[in-house]
């Protein structure tokens, strides 16, 4: 078969990145006999977005309008499009198809097309570009199915455009990240869609290619949004403990109060990676961040945005981490909290093998 991995391609973000390697390796692995793509493709709206910043709606990330108005702002002072587009250079680490115009991309052939996890089903988004191949529509493909992608921020009272419900409704299989998405594909076509995990949990946490950092005995600061309550007890605590606060600068984010910032282009997502594995502790505001703390078993701290929650509360609750996650409010409480990563993985594990079961069932010729 000839399989094409449909997600955000190339786009310079630690969590999108991950989650596309990840899905390539795991489909891999279940059929080494076959050829799997990623579909280099981003439709140019969003492109231009990252990498033009050109677009005065930027609102991928839109919680705070205010703090991501002076965001765009910021990225636009900076202007730093050549260490953006550097991000690229490591999708070619991942084995992908040529690089598709919108037109070209119709004509394109694929057995199967596995639309893969991330938020790509937010039609909400204009960054995005309203763009009809995210459902599914327009391939030339056997068959389209869905693995483990997330509708973000819509609500059941939401308006779906046709094109939403169509590409829906011609899925042969759907799973999704979490319960909201599932309940809205049920809401739209009256199926219904499995709750997968995100392709990072599955992946292996000792992979070779993870860079180990050059200090130890740190916290990973990963994110754009913290509480002032919660970044005087990281500095208490990390002051505590003889414990540095390292900021991976993602979205130009820089922290006065961390002792070290890296900065995006000194920082694959390799070694990104790496850090998050050899930290002491994970104090984090995003999806991936926290899901990379949970893969490397760390000690978390987590500030969800409303953003944020919508696409991981369903996760947090299967896992009983709410307490700690979202009701506790010190950094202290959160990271000296009883992390009993045996009993985390006992639940994970059912999941995992309920996931990756349904990758090996969906993708099958016959499936």
């Amino acid at each position: 078969m000839k399989v094409g991995i449909f997600t955000f391609w190339g786009v310079p973000n630690y969590g999108a990145f991950m989650q596309a390697y990840a899905l390539q390796k795991i489909i891999a692995k279940l059929y080494p006999e076959d050829k799997v793509l990623q579909i280099s493709y981003l439709d140019q709206h969003h492109y231009k977005t990252y990498y033009s910043i050109i677009n005065t709606n930027y609102r991928l990330f839109f919680i705070n309008p205010r703090f991501y108005r002076n965001l765009y702002y910021r990225w636009r002072r900076r202007a730093n499009i050549e260490s953006l587009k550097a991000f690229f250079s490591y999708y070619e680490s991942i084995p992908h198809t040529e690089d598709f115009e919108r037109e070209e991309l119709k004509t394109a052939s694929f057995d199967v097309v596995v639309l893969g996890s991330d938020i790509i089903w937010d039609y909400q988004q204009g960054i995005f570009g309203n763009d009809r191949f995210l459902f599914g529509n327009d391939f030339r493909a056997k068959k389209v199915v869905a693995y483990a992608p997330s509708f973000g921020t819509v609500k059941s009272s939401d308006e779906p455009p046709a094109y939403v419900v169509k590409g829906l409704n011609g899925l042969a299989a759907i799973s999704v990240r979490d319960e909201n998405s599932a309940k809205l594909v049920e809401q739209y076509t009256g199926r219904e869609a499995l709750v997968v995990l995100d392709p990072t949990l599955l992946m292996d946490a000792d992979d070779e290619n993870f860079v180990k950092p050059d200090i130890e005995r740190y916290i990973i600061v990963y994110g754009s949004s913290f509480s002032p309550e919660l970044i005087r007890g990281a500095r208490e605590y990390a002051d505590k403990h003889h414990l540095k606060l390292v900021c991976l600068n993602s979205l130009d984010d820089t922290f006065d109060w961390c002792d070290l910032n890296i900065s995006q282009e000194n920082l694959s997502p390799f070694a990104w990676c790496g850090y998050f594995k050899y930290a002491e502790a994970v104090f984090t505001c995003t999806y991936h961040g926290l899901m990379f703390g949970l893969i490397f078993k760390k000690r978390i701290s987590f500030h969800p945005t409303p953003f944020i929650l919508d696409k991981a509360s369903s996760l947090i609750d299967y896992l009983g981490l709410r307490e700690v996650l979202i009701e506790k409010r010190t950094f202290e409480d959160k990271v000296d909290w009883s992390w009993d990563y045996e009993e985390i993985y006992r639940r994970l594990l059912p999941m995992r093998k309920k996931s990756l079961t349904y990758l090996k069932e969906s993708l099958k010729e016959n499936g």
